[in-house]
């Protein structure tokens, strides 16, 4: 069975929280102690976010065709923004052994590798004071699979849910093995589905979620569907980078897609081939005024194959050091 690269060995120093950190915390934990109580929440969160707060934006990675070298960039990066949410946009993991699509001759698709590559990621990338408060999922299309294969042959079983915490007994969240009380929330659509009309929205102003409109150029998938809402609006799903700007009367509408982190050449990653405008890419948030102020971080390869860099307040961050 084929497995991902192992991460280099990365120099860490003695990581401490500051007060200023800990009173932000502390003031996220106050204002969203009714939305973090939820393990899976149906619908759009609400969340009230404190100036100073610090957000990641982790689109489509799709578990275990994530790009191993991207995500050592990212993970070196996380370790100096120490952000206190991450937020990933969907499609976390691919669920391909449940794709309904042909499979390629040879392609192995390995149910259990995929759920604990998975986690592991989700794992690993919130580590080491990483993230300080949350980790919050829009589960998207890819991770709605197991929902959609359940439905089809067994649909009562698949609304089941336990007796004592009232979380479905078969989830994408229950396969991955967490549990009510980890910090962590995955957000699905009001009908429990993933990948359309589930997200989160901070200070009542920029919404965000996998996304499920598709048009051909960068940053208008998003602007359709802000448009339709009525407000700024971030998603993934594209796997394009792109933003948008429409003034709507004396309201200003900001729409931004946020790419990807997949390895393109991966055999789950096929579909790939038929486009040119992917873009690798993350996202960073910081709370102003009540705003989110987002930046589109892409990620950019040089040299040779092995060699992605991303750069933020002027440091380089590598996909590797070896």
């Amino acid at each position: 069975m084929k497995r991902s690269l192992q991460a280099p060995t990365i120099i860490r120093a003695k990581r401490t929280v500051s007060d200023y950190d800990r009173k932000i915390m502390d003031r996220i934990l106050r204002d969203n102690e009714n939305s973090f109580s939820y393990l899976s929440f149906s619908g759009v969160m609400p969340l009230t976010l404190p100036d100073g707060t610090r957000i990641v934006f982790i689109p489509d990675m799709h578990a275990p065709a994530h790009n191993q070298l991207m995500l050592w960039g990212i993970k070196q990066f996380l370790l100096d923004f120490q952000p206190h949410i991450i937020k990933y946009i969907g499609d976390i993991s691919d669920l391909f052994w449940l794709s309904r699509w042909p499979k390629p001759p040879r392609t192995v698709a390995h149910a259990q590798f995929e759920l604990d590559e998975t986690r592991r990621l989700i794992d690993w990338l919130a580590e080491d004071l990483v993230c300080l408060v949350r980790i919050i999922v829009s589960t998207g299309n890819h991770d709605d699979r197991f929902r959609r294969y359940l439905t089809d042959p067994a649909s009562g079983i698949a609304n089941i849910v336990d007796f004592q915490s009232r979380e479905p007994l078969l989830s994408f969240h229950g396969l991955l093995g967490y549990k009510p009380g980890d910090p962590i929330s995955f957000i699905y659509d009001i009908h429990e589905r993933g990948g359309y009309g589930g997200g989160m929205i901070v200070n009542a102003d920029m919404q965000f979620r996998h996304g499920y409109i598709v048009r051909p150029k960068p940053g208008a998938s998003p602007l359709a569907d802000a448009e339709r809402i009525g407000r700024s609006l971030v998603q993934g799903h594209t796997h394009r980078a792109g933003m948008r700007v429409r003034q709507v009367g004396e309201k200003t509408i900001v729409a931004i897609e946020l790419g990807h982190v997949v390895d393109v050449n991966h055999p789950y990653m096929g579909y790939s081939n038929l486009l040119n405008n992917w873009h690798p890419a993350i996202g960073t948030g910081t709370i102003a005024g009540g705003k989110v102020h987002l930046q589109v971080l892409p990620i950019k390869q040089v040299g040779d194959a092995s060699k992605y860099t991303l750069v933020y307040d002027g440091k380089v961050y590598r996909s590797s050091d070896r």
